[in-house]
């Protein structure tokens, strides 16, 4: 009977914990991915929904594979032991994720930047100093 109970509590705060850091990330990820996709909403939220569901599958799926275990529980602090480091390994797996997630964005922003800072210090097509020839700035 433990074990079902333990299985029970593990899965409610795993579950409970991936869903709540998974909105945690998708409303404040898409501040970020405004700023790296240069205001375009729509593209920000189609990356920010992706970026949400690949979080959800790869934590969904560690946490009903990390579900088994092979210990014979027999009284509930064995059954509380269980469910703490099983929980304590979801919990980093999350925190891992999450920082994944903020690599993954700050890495867009950049990006972002550097295209728009491209494009604004870039010269005019055909641009060149009062009355000396392309060719001749260039060599």
């Amino acid at each position: 009977m433990y074990i079902v109970v333990s299985y029970l509590v593990y899965l409610a705060v795993s579950l409970g914990v991936t869903v709540w850091v998974a909105r945690t990330l998708h409303s404040n990820g898409r501040v970020f991915l405004l700023d790296a996709f240069q205001g375009n909403g729509e593209l920000a939220d189609s990356v920010n929904h992706l970026l949400v569901v690949g979080f959800y599958l790869i934590n969904v799926g560690y946490v009903t594979l990390a579900l088994r275990t092979d210990t014979i529980l027999s009284n509930a602090r064995g059954s509380i032991e269980l469910v703490c480091d099983k929980i304590g390994v979801v919990l980093l797996v999350l925190g891992l994720m999450h920082f994944f997630n903020l690599y993954v964005f700050n890495r867009l922003r950049k990006r972002g930047r550097e295209r728009t800072d491209r494009a604004r210090f870039a010269p005019e097509p055909g641009w060149a100093p009062q009355g000396a020839p392309l060719g001749k700035v260039l060599d």
